[in-house]
């Protein structure tokens, strides 16, 4: 069976504004390419000037992983939220605190920071642009899902992501802000905690919003290859 990777990423001024993927059989192609587009129009961000969708067909395996479990936190406010993450992060790195602090700093960043545990330092080779996360799925979609119906799109790309990254043994944890000024919910995720769902993270209608993976790796190169071109399919969670 031919898979295929499709992916929108839509701008307005030369500033992102949303992007989706998926990985489809060949039939499905057409009405996803429609639907994305369609996505990218009503985004709460704003009007695009600018819609890229790209085809490929892809060549070789695709890995199988499973999702990570959800929970969530009980957060009541952005002080919550914060002490939520940094309890998260602690065991992980003494850095926790200026993890919270990067993440929270940057803007307009279309990938995410990579945050190495032992120093604090950031790693990616490109700090403006951060470190992309491509080629995933949930490995029993199809064309039109039936959550993007009932508005739970958000929650299973993110979900499909999170696993992703948290499946490379080099990650030890993320931490995701959707910059999106209407959804206030983000996360932690890890293998050992799964995908914690944050409450409350920024204030409504904050336009805040960024990735950060914490990484124990002093070579990232063989984790950005992996994060940006390994196609990926999540089963559900065991």
């Amino acid at each position: 069976m031919a898979l295929f990777s499709v992916k929108m990423r839509s701008s307005a001024l030369g500033s992102h504004i949303s992007g989706a993927e998926r990985i489809v059989e060949e039939r499905e192609v057409p009405n996803v390419c429609a639907a994305m587009s369609t996505r990218a129009l009503a985004h709460s961000k704003g009007q695009p000037d600018s819609i890229t969708v790209t085809v490929n067909a892809i060549d070789g395996d695709v890995a199988h992983i499973p999702a990570l479990p959800i929970t969530e936190a009980c957060c009541a406010d952005p002080a919550q939220a914060r002490d939520t993450v940094i309890e998260a992060l602690a065991p992980l790195t003494p850095h926790a605190a200026d993890a919270w602090e990067m993440l929270t700093g940057v803007r307009d960043m279309r990938g995410a920071i990579l945050f190495h545990a032992e120093t604090g330092a950031r790693l990616e080779p490109d700090n403006a642009r951060g470190v992309r996360v491509t080629s995933m799925d949930a490995a029993d979609a199809t064309g039109e899902r039936p959550e993007a119906r009932s508005g739970k799109t958000r929650v299973t790309d993110a979900l499909v992501l999170a696993s992703k990254v948290a499946h490379h043994p080099s990650v030890l944890a993320e931490v995701c802000i959707s910059d999106d000024p209407d959804y206030t919910t983000g996360y932690v995720a890890s293998r050992k905690l799964g995908y914690l769902r944050v409450p409350n993270m920024k204030p409504a209608g904050s336009h805040m919003g960024g990735r950060l993976f914490v990484v124990d790796t002093d070579n990232p190169a063989g984790l950005i290859d992996y994060l940006e071109h390994t196609p990926v399919l999540v089963e559900e969670a065991k």
